[in-house]
């Protein structure tokens, strides 16, 4: 329950109108509480100069004139949202675009201006039918202008907010936070907040041999990307009815309509709402979130970096920085340990198998697409050698130091078709050699 919620929770918060919305609930209901109250209660306040002392006519004016003119800053506003939104599509990618919205400071300055247009157009529309002699609520249009003289420079904030989000170095590092952030929430520590779930002393991994051949297939009718897999609600289900399941996707995995992800192995009979039970345990929706997806940050930064490295922009600066960033990232996973696989149930006996993201498989999506693009660039190729060099004294399992093996035979690879006199080569190659045969050490 807790991770639909969370979710919903990442959902909701990559949407640009939601905290616009709140604030626009807030400042509604401020306003005519303030208005209710003075005119009410406070009217016979003796008020000193600097508030409004003009006649109800006069305040019908001056709020009108506030309502246009914070209409016309709102727009503003978004338009220059619009851009900014167009320039990060085109220069980063598209998919950085929910990076963007979901920024909350963004949002509380749009949220800003459009509470104050909400709260002037409450007041303009209370005053509307308010005749000569009525009350005039002399504090609360003072406090509506100084709002709108607060938004006026707001705007300044909110034009060099908007400016720094255009930079390539400033939203890679937003996206490293977010994969940092998910790497510590998904993975385990042993010493840290997120220990390891405590499993059973004796294990038995007595699986079915005959279960490719006898079990059942899960279809799923929906078309879309797995957000959220509930594992503890599935192997509960398993324990109960004594059958084995396995999940042959992970978050992240787009599911095809028909496709059959999901195999259960029984030998007893099943209720036969079982397959819309276990159903409802997966969300599926029409994007990646990072609930459970723990390379959804990767993809991005990535992506990044290989719109850098095409030869329409050709800027390998923004490439290493992403570098920079991801070998940062994984030097943490170093240290962390990625979920199980295997779902034992309370008396040991394995119930669950599930695929999930490894080191290795998280270090190929790491840098293999960056070292493929980069791959004819004498200076992504010695800058990855000298990210790696250093990944590969911080790894610590056969898997990692497997998967920067990999990469490093690859990285050779690439050296090997560029220019045979090229500066720096046999440094290079050099460098790679004995870093290879040292990893191949520590794996024999």
């Amino acid at each position: 329950m807790l991770t639909k919620i969370y979710n919903f929770w990442q959902i909701l918060k990559g949407n640009l109108w939601f905290v616009p919305a709140i604030f626009c609930l807030f400042f509604g209901g401020v306003t005519f509480a303030a208005y209710y109250l003075e005119i009410h209660y406070l009217y016979k306040l003796d008020l000193p100069d600097y508030i409004f002392q003009g006649s109800t006519n006069d305040a019908k004016s001056v709020i009108t004139t506030l309502l246009s003119a914070m209409i016309t800053m709102a727009t503003l506003a978004i338009s220059i949202t619009i851009v900014v939104l167009s320039l990060a599509a085109s220069q980063l990618g598209p998919r950085l675009i929910k990076s963007f919205m979901s920024d909350r400071t963004t949002k509380d300055y749009i949220g800003l201006f459009f509470g104050t247009v909400i709260a002037c157009f409450i007041l303009t529309f209370i005053l509307h039918s308010a005749t000569s002699e009525a009350i005039t609520p002399r504090i609360t249009i003072s406090g509506v202008f100084m709002l709108c003289l607060i938004n006026l420079f707001v705007l300044l904030g909110f034009v060099h907010h908007v400016a720094q989000s255009c930079i390539a170095d400033h939203i890679i590092l937003k996206v490293a936070d977010e994969l940092k952030s998910a790497l510590n929430r998904l993975t385990y520590d042993a010493h840290g907040d997120r220990k390891k779930p405590d499993e059973p002393k004796k294990k038995r991994d007595d699986w079915p041999k005959d279960f490719d051949r006898i079990s059942k297939h899960l279809f799923f009718e929906r078309s879309g990307y797995v957000q959220n897999i509930n594992y503890q609600a599935i192997l509960d289900f398993a324990q109960e009815h004594g059958c084995y399941i396995q999940i042959k996707f992970k978050a992240g995995h787009f599911l095809v309509s028909g496709e059959d992800g999901v195999r259960v192995y029984t030998k007893k009979p099943l209720p036969d709402d079982f397959e819309q039970t276990l159903k409802n345990y997966f969300i599926v929706g029409q994007s990646r979130t990072p609930t459970q997806d723990i390379e959804y940050s990767i993809r991005h930064m990535v992506e990044i970096a290989i719109r850098a490295l095409s030869p329409g922009v050709n800027d390998s600066y923004t490439a290493v920085h992403v570098l920079d960033h991801l070998s940062s990232a994984l030097a943490i996973l170093f240290e962390k340990e990625t979920p199980s696989e295997n779902f034992y149930d309370e008396s040991g006996l394995l119930r669950l198998k599930a695929t999930q993201s490894g080191e290795d498989v998280i270090i190929f999506n790491a840098l293999s697409q960056i070292r493929h693009n980069g791959g004819m660039m004498p200076s992504m190729i010695k800058h990855m050698l000298d990210k790696i060099t250093i990944l590969a004294t911080l790894a610590k399992t056969p898997e990692a130091k497997t998967a920067l093996y990999n990469q490093l035979k690859a990285l050779h690879a690439d050296l090997n078709q560029l220019d045979r006199y090229l500066c720096e080569r046999e440094e290079l190659e050099t460098a790679m050699k004995d870093l290879m045969k040292e990893l191949a050490k520590d794996l024999s």
